[in-house]
């Protein structure tokens, strides 16, 4: 039955689409008025309601035609910027140049975004925001879910824009507006050039494939700063190290050889020049570093509450102000990754970009992160951790970070389907934070 209803809700989708793309609103109206009064009047002997399909059928036939005539070519340029934020319109430049010998009045012009429709395995286990709260039988059906499921394929919303006179041979350059639907690559094939008839009611569009892709950043919502209160831990390696992996120190002066000094530190330049030997002398790194843990270990019913989650991750990354302190950004996808912020290290806009790319893990164990975190905790003065679910192999990580002395803020997001045990951290008011996909902002903002 599931599968029936998918495939109907595409065939009617690409059917709606089309009737979209070529009848505007008044043609909607006169198109409707035919089918309706066809209905009405299929008695010709007791209602003269069929003289009136016939008049709007006549209408309809002869604004098509008129279409028929409409030839022209164009070319094409956009000037996108290099990023976006999800949910924030923003303005870009297009350059359309006319290359035929006739001047191009009453045209419009329209994106024409990504056109792929959801797969069924998404249709069956994705989750519309709110779909909680809706009737039974759109629940059971699913096309409102399908509905916002196409909304997010297609990434962005693209509204018609009317353009001036385009004389013959000329270009000119238009500001067009695009509103992100969410965070990760949205795929632009091209535009749409679009002349109505002279009654208003049927438009010819002509394609023009300009493919272009545009990195969008995950929204970010008011959260409090990374201040946690721990204590500044010694960085193996210094600053110019703790992105690498080594033991290298930071180079801090040149001293005279002392017995014991390994030769791997002796300063050779120096020691032919003066005539004796000479080592470098490295000092030991002390400064504020923070840990933000992403859990990409999920399922697809989940999706909302992952897309929260990434949401909380670019807020604190945005957020993270303190100039003399490290953020390290830990999530697993196909491996385990972690990228270093601050001190000079990645700026908030790369961290944020690899966010916008960030996808559930596949293939991979909640103990990869484990370990992960067990490696670098003794460098770690706080840690953000921002869970999918509260089970008992998160229980342990918290448990053992909390161990170790890392000062700890938990953040829980569910899909409010079913109630979350806080188990041993009920204790620690303050400590976990249990937000309900949907409503992460206001959550934050109450406090």
């Amino acid at each position: 039955m599931r599968r029936l209803l998918y495939s109907n809700f595409k065939r009617f989708y690409r059917f709606s689409r089309w009737i979209r793309r070529r009848f505007t609103s008044a043609g909607l109206l006169v198109l409707a008025v035919m089918v309706a009064s066809g209905v009405v009047g299929i008695d010709t002997r007791f209602t003269m309601a069929y003289q009136i399909a016939g008049l709007a059928a006549a209408l309809i036939i002869v604004s098509f035609i008129s279409g028929v005539f409409f030839r022209a070519r164009f070319a094409i340029e956009r000037l996108l910027p290099d990023l976006a934020t999800a949910g924030e319109v923003f303005e870009y430049k297009i350059k359309i140049g006319n290359l035929t010998h006739k001047n191009q009045p009453g045209l419009y012009i329209r994106e024409k975004p990504d056109t792929s429709l959801p797969t069924f395995e998404s249709f069956l286990h994705s989750r519309e925001p709110g779909e909680e709260k809706r009737n039974w039988f759109d629940r059971y059906v699913g096309y409102p879910r399908w509905e916002w499921l196409v909304s997010q394929s297609q990434g962005a919303d693209a509204d018609e824009v009317s353009l001036p006179i385009i004389p013959a041979g000329s270009t000119i350059e238009i500001l067009l507006s695009l509103k992100p639907r969410r965070r990760g690559n949205i795929i632009l094939e091209g535009v749409t050039l679009i002349r109505r008839d002279p009654l208003g009611l049927i438009k010819t569009p002509i394609d023009v494939e300009v493919p272009a892709t545009l990195l969008v950043l995950p929204r970010r919502i008011p959260v409090p700063g990374v201040h946690l209160s721990g204590a500044r831990h010694y960085q193996p390696g210094g600053i110019t190290q703790v992105s690498s992996v080594g033991d290298a120190e930071e180079f801090f002066s040149l001293r005279d050889y002392r017995p014991g000094d390994p030769l791997r530190h002796v300063h050779w330049r120096s020691w032919a020049r003066t005539g004796k030997p000479v080592v470098k002398e490295f000092q030991e790194e002390y400064f504020v570093r923070y840990g933000l843990v992403l859990d990409t270990f999920t399922v697809p019913s989940q999706a909302l509450a992952f897309e929260d989650a990434v949401i909380l991750a670019a807020s604190y990354v945005a957020t993270s102000d303190a100039p003399d302190a490290l953020l390290d950004l830990m999530f697993v996808g196909s491996d385990a990754y972690c990228f270093t912020g601050g001190r000079g290290l990645l700026p908030t806009s790369r961290m944020l970009e690899i966010l916008a790319c960030a996808t559930p893990s596949h293939g991979q164990t909640f103990e990869t992160l484990h370990n992960l975190l067990v490696r670098r905790m003794a460098q770690l003065s706080g840690c953000v951790c921002i869970f999918l679910s509260w089970d008992e192999k998160r229980r342990e990580l918290v448990k053992c970070l909390r161990a170790n002395g890392v000062a700890l803020e938990v953040v829980l997001v569910t899909d409010g389907l079913n109630p979350v045990d806080s188990g041993p951290m009920r204790d620690q008011p303050g400590r976990l934070h249990i937000v309900t996909a949907g409503s992460v902002e206001e959550t934050f903002i109450k406090r």
